[in-house]
């Protein structure tokens, strides 16, 4: 049997939600939540299984296309397909699957931190290992196109830059393909996670978003604007106007949500942000909205502090989650 083992962390959004799906800059941020895949390939032909520690469920099925499960199941099915195209593996030899993706969870509910993603850049990566050593490269446009299969084409793929590459990056998408820079957080910069208990559905959303922009929002210029000048502030090091970006952005994401009529912000994201605001920090959405989780930039270890604490009180579960330096891994 050949068999290989990948992992690769989750992701946070510090700019460009929505707007880097029409070129805008996105910037984001690997954490240290981690999914796992571990592959094992057979010397028979067989069917895939798919077990899935997250989700208690273990999924079989001949290696068909139009077969296309969700969860855990279906990313590692995209992901087979996606390198399978390339000649890569012999993906009608029998294929055993484990999946761990538990630390993007709270019992069934999700954090928000990139668990689909980051399992699909494993997955993939798991695969092109059990052929040969993958770059970085190779996986980011592997995973891409799972990632075309599995969301049936929506999401600008960031979340998977931020996966493949770890660190903080910024992505700019150019039609199929995806530009990523290694960049880092301004001097003095700490970024703060927090849960808001509910969870959202970033397909549906990302659907609605589609269907909804046949015409262009007002809020979309300036959505664009102010993530250029916070990749720009990013790239200069300048802590301030990184922050004047982010705090634009949350009031620039309720916008948009009120014209497209998608719940961006939520009651609970409107009060994760006016709570960091009321101790100094700024604060928006992370990722497409509608719950999940947000994040706040702090000017020092005691803002963060205060941050979370005043959270904490209004009801946001302070997530404890580092950014993480190094991309998926294994092979």
């Amino acid at each position: 049997m050949t068999e290989a083992v990948a992992r690769a962390p989750g992701k946070l959004f510090l700019s460009g939600e929505y707007v880097v799906l029409m070129g805008a800059p996105a910037v984001l941020a690997a954490v240290d939540r981690y999914a796992e895949v571990r592959v094992g390939f057979g010397e028979k032909p067989g069917p895939l299984v798919v077990t899935s520690l997250a989700e208690g469920t273990r999924w079989e099925a001949p290696v068909a296309r139009n077969e296309m499960p969700g969860g855990d199941a279906g990313a590692v099915l995209a992901a087979l397909h996606a390198v399978a195209e390339r000649g890569g593996i012999a993906a009608h030899l029998g294929a055993d699957v484990t999946v761990d993706s538990r630390p993007f969870l709270v019992g069934e509910r999700k954090l928000g931190l990139g668990r689909s993603s980051a399992t699909l850049v494993a997955a993939v990566a798991a695969f092109l290992a059990t052929a040969g050593r993958p770059t970085r490269e190779g996986i980011l446009e592997r995973a891409l196109a799972a990632n075309a299969l599995f969301q049936e084409g929506r999401g600008s793929g960031a979340d998977l830059a931020a996966a493949v590459h770890g660190g903080l990056v910024e992505v700019r998408r150019k039609d199929a393909a995806l530009r990523v820079q290694p960049r880092t957080l301004p001097r003095g910069v700490h970024l703060v996670a927090g849960w808001t208990g509910e969870s959202a559905p970033t397909g549906l959303l990302l659907a609605r978003f589609a269907a909804a922009t046949a015409y262009e929002p007002r809020s979309l210029g300036p959505l664009r604007e102010v993530a250029a000048r916070a990749a720009e502030a990013i790239e200069r090091g300048d802590a301030q106007s990184l922050a004047d970006a982010v705090d634009r952005s949350a009031d620039l994401l309720e916008r948009l949500g009120s014209e497209v009529d998608i719940p961006i912000v939520t009651p609970a994201l409107a009060r994760l942000v006016a709570t960091a605001r009321r101790v100094g920090a700024v604060a928006k959405p992370s990722g497409a909205g509608a719950g999940d989780c947000g994040i706040a930039l702090a000017g020092s270890a005691a803002q963060a502090a205060r941050v979370r604490a005043a959270w904490q009180e209004v009801g946001i579960v302070p997530l404890s989650v580092e950014i993480a330096p190094e991309g998926v891994t294994g092979g």
